[in-house]
């Protein structure tokens, strides 16, 4: 689509700056964090991605094989070797479609301080943003539906009430990260740790950074083999300080799928064009469906258009349909899952208390201050 390229490449160049903080973005952690798992360590087939982007329009479904446990351990040898079928399942793909869009009337910039390129970056801008939001919070949605709700061992923690949420006193914040590990382990479960957390992550990192390598006391340990991935959607609890998901690498991916004209990049007689394009900004792929009309646009933007009763006007739409997607589970109440979830409890102090015992079994040693 030649006229949608270059509008994008435009973007791409173009560097205002007395605006930008009206159009910043946020930090998008969950998200990145399936796109890169897709990427780097994907759960899902080639063939499955590709059959996934032309889906449309019927129900895609994974097969899946069953943990049983059905067999016994003999004290015997036997010449009758016991049977030990699995049982086989089809897991569906649930997408949620999501869209946004932007129109843009070319006459009116004209006379206009305001060029066609910088309203169009804007918009798309605006778009990036509210887009990158909503998926990441669904890949949120994604991550909280598939937490473990079984803990081998949850070592000196206790679950939040309601359960399945690791509860971390603020004395043991410094710990968490490196107990994350031993629970996992615990479950069964040895592969690298991703955290996906919020700012109270960001500011317990940066408290134990302070105590690193060259400090009296070194906590690079707290972190080492972890990858962090941050996000400003994963609200706090009342009274907590941090919250984060901890997910053993290779435990995610994602899915996307286009309506049928974008995957076979249509072009009408009267038009209208559909192809496969990457957001600027967050970049994912969506479909763009792009047309032009001509019609009264006076009542657009007040007086810089009330003279144009009959003008072009340009259409940008992009859709894309998603699916995060979480290791399958046949009995997430009973078997463990890779995904922890834990939340810091607030404290009072960034201080690290020090508590002297002086009891009968062991007293503190004193010396007695002679009198003048």
């Amino acid at each position: 689509m030649s006229l949608v390229a270059t509008v994008l490449n435009e973007i791409r160049i173009k560097n205002e700056k007395l605006d930008k903080n009206e159009h910043r973005l946020s930090e998008y952690g969950a998200l990145d964090f399936f796109v890169q798992q897709s990427k780097s360590n994907p759960l899902l087939t080639s063939e499955m991605k590709a059959q996934a982007i032309r889906s449309a329009g019927k129900t895609l479904k994974m097969p899946v094989i069953n943990y049983d446990g059905n067999i016994a351990v003999s004290n015997v040898r036997s010449c009758s070797v016991q049977d030990a079928e699995n049982t086989s399942a089809l897991v569906g793909v649930t997408f949620a479609t999501y869209a946004v869009g932007f129109t843009v009337v070319p006459a009116m910039y004209s006379n206009n301080e305001i060029d066609k390129q910088n309203d169009i970056t804007k918009k798309y801008l605006k778009c990036a943003r509210v887009l990158g939001a909503a998926l990441d919070g669904a890949a949120l949605t994604a991550l909280d539906a598939a937490k473990t709700q079984v803990f081998a061992d949850k070592l000196i923690y206790t679950e939040a009430v309601g359960g399945d949420v690791i509860d971390v006193p603020w004395a043991s914040r410094e710990d968490i990260l490196s107990d994350i590990e031993p629970m996992m382990n615990a479950n069964d479960y040895y592969g690298r740790v991703h955290i996906i957390g919020n700012n109270g992550v960001r500011s317990l990192l940066n408290k134990l950074a302070e105590k690193g390598t060259y400090n009296i006391v070194d906590k690079s340990l707290e972190w080492a083999g972890k990858e962090f991935h941050f996000t400003n959607r994963l609200a706090n609890e009342s009274g907590m300080y941090a919250t984060f998901y901890a997910v053993e690498d290779g435990n995610v991916d994602i899915l996307f799928r286009y309506d049928r004209e974008a995957v076979l990049g249509t072009t009408t007689k009267v038009g209208h064009e559909w192809d496969i394009v990457t957001m600027p900004y967050i970049g994912i792929p969506v479909g763009v469906h792009y047309y032009e009309s001509v019609g009264d646009q006076s009542a657009i933007a007040g007086d810089a258009t009330a003279d144009l009763t009959c003008a072009k006007k340009e259409y940008y739409g992009f859709s894309v349909d998603v699916a995060f997607v979480t290791a399958y589970n046949s009995a997430i109440a009973t078997k463990a899952n890779p995904i922890i979830a834990a939340e810091i409890v607030k404290g009072d102090t960034y201080a690290n208390p020090v508590v002297v015992v002086n009891s009968e079994s062991n007293p503190v040693n004193t010396k007695e201050v002679a009198s003048e």
